[in-house]
């Protein structure tokens, strides 16, 4: 693989695989990068934690361009790796909070206050926007919990972590969150009803049917929800999980088949203007 410059939702993927096969100590060339958003901040974080996890630790190349290594460093990557990295030149100083936030999502109490700092972000910038800066949240919300809820689920050897990232872009605002788990098949097949599927299987049922592992009428059903929000909103909607894909752009979705990478990795892009004039609704 050449050298990376552009660590982005629509291209992480040939990164994903070349890294996740240097795990536990991945070398992260990064030196070439140009851009990078919501999501390939999110795996960065991820293969970070991942590594530890696995008793390694993540080598960076760090960027090349002053002004993409300031903006990395300004997303607080390298504080939540809490030292546990090495980098091929000391970080540059970044003051500002720049375009992102940044949160690792590890117990279910703490969720409510990382969402208010999800809240609060949109409600300094877009403060006409209310009721789609409360999508938005809700959003956040249900994701946020799926990790403590599903990332682990079945599995008491598994740490359930994770991480999310909020992003304004030029045109839109990105939202990413990420785990390392047992994925959407994994938690799905708990369900004896659904014991066997394959992971394209799980992925439609759960986001186009909006089947769970749970039998209790009003649970689940979260993924399906944040799907048809993006759908009615001119968004779009990315899964990745296990070995599969599900991508919605507009009216048409598809799932298809990719490496294997445990976990789930969540990609929401809704257009900016909707947080400007808080148009669009629900429903």
């Amino acid at each position: 693989m050449g050298r990376l410059r552009f660590l982005t939702v629509d291209r992480a993927e040939g990164a994903l695989w070349s890294w996740a096969q240097g795990l536990p100590r991945p070398l992260l060339d990064l030196s070439g990068l140009e851009r990078l958003d919501a999501f390939g901040l999110c795996l960065l974080a991820l293969l970070g934690w991942k590594a530890k996890e696995e008793g390694g630790f993540p080598r960076f190349f760090l960027p090349e361009a002053r002004e993409v290594a300031e903006e990395l460093s300004r997303t607080g990557l390298f504080r939540l790796l809490s030292g546990a990295f090495w980098a091929d030149k000391a970080l540059p100083e970044a003051n500002g909070n720049g375009r992102f936030l940044l949160v690792r999502v590890e117990r279910e109490e703490g969720i409510g206050s990382l969402v208010e700092a999800f809240a609060g972000m949109l409600e300094s910038r877009f403060p006409f926007g209310e009721r789609t800066n409360r999508i938005l949240v809700g959003a956040v919300l249900e994701l946020l919990q799926n990790i403590p809820h599903h990332a682990a689920a079945g599995r008491e050897d598994l740490a359930p972590v994770g991480f999310a990232a909020l992003e304004e872009a030029e045109d839109h605002l990105h939202l990413a969150v990420v785990d390392g788990g047992v994925g959407l098949r994994g938690s799905l097949s708990l369900n004896p009803r659904y014991r066997g599927v394959s992971t394209a299987e799980a992925l439609e049922l759960i986001l186009v049917e909006g089947a769970s592992r749970f039998e209790e009428p009003g649970r689940g059903g979260s993924l399906k929800r944040i799907r048809e929000v993006a759908l009615r909103n001119s968004g779009k909607f990315y899964v990745r999980s296990l070995d599969g894909v599900f991508f919605q752009e507009d009216v048409e979705w598809r799932v298809g088949s990719s490496f294997l990478f445990p976990g789930v990795q969540i990609s929401i892009r809704l257009p900016k203007r909707l947080f400007l004039d808080g148009a669009p609704g629900e429903g």
